[in-house]
């Protein structure tokens, strides 16, 4: 049994496979800009898995970021799955994999850029019992799901959780082929999915939840609007006590 894939061409397609998974609470997305693009963790992607040696363990690696992170931390995380996902959330490379509760924050990830490659959207569904913090993460050897704490705020607003592989080298979609689908998203069909995205409020900001990220998503809309709406925009904005325009 090979993985189930789709194909889709607009954002109401996309809707229609969705509401296979809409009465279970077990399945996690995950969205990728280029449909040919493995399901690996970062460190086990070429440029950094054949990097790590016994000179230089991932865990070491860890280690030093642990140490310079604390100084840029109100509160610190207690476990090392804790200090691994905030880790992972701020781009270090790690074992672990991005995943969300939210298929559309998935659509978004998968849309947002390359819009010369199809995108993908990977679904997921849960085992009971593979929740691996027990032990700690770099004697973990198998495949397994983390739910990390409420540390980050684009943690909590993405609905993130992480997947953790004891062999980061081997994609998840060669090792879980049997357990996942595949929907392939159309690069013509980014921009569309794109804008109704924006429409029902998974944008940037809403996404990100920072002050790069208000910048970000007002100098789109600036760019994006044409100078009639633009203007019908400003003055409702400045009618309503000046709250920003948020899709």
């Amino acid at each position: 049994m090979s993985m189930k894939e789709f194909k889709v061409k607009s954002f109401s397609e996309l809707i229609q496979i969705f509401e296979r998974f809409k009465n279970s609470n077990t399945y996690v997305f995950r969205g990728q800009a280029d449909s040919s693009w493995k399901l690996l963790p970062k460190s086990g992607r070429p440029e950094f898995h054949k990097k790590y040696s016994k000179t230089l363990p991932e865990k070491g690696l860890f280690e030093s970021w642990k140490r310079y992170a604390k100084h840029f931390l109100t509160k610190e995380p207690i476990t090392d799955w804790d200090w691994l996902a905030l880790a992972q959330h701020y781009g270090l490379a790690t074992r672990l994999l991005d995943w969300t509760k939210n298929p559309l924050i998935a659509v978004y990830f998968a849309v947002m850029e390359k819009e010369d490659k199809d995108a993908s959207i990977f679904c997921y569904k849960l085992r009971d019992s593979n929740n691996p913090v027990e032990t700690s993460p770099f004697d973990y050897s198998a495949f397994g799901v983390f739910f990390p704490s409420g540390l980050s705020a684009r943690i909590l607003s993405q609905r993130g959780i992480f997947t953790i592989s004891g062999t980061p080298n081997i994609p998840l979609d060669k090792a879980l082929e049997n357990e996942l689908e595949k929907i392939v998203v159309k690069k013509e069909s980014k921009e569309e999915i794109l804008s109704s995205l924006d429409f029902f409020g998974i944008n940037r900001l809403s996404i990100f939840q920072d002050l790069t990220s208000l910048s970000d998503y007002l100098n789109d809309y600036l760019i994006s609007a044409d100078k009639k709406s633009l203007k019908r925009n400003i003055e409702l904005e400045l009618f309503s006590n000046n709250q920003a325009p948020m899709g």
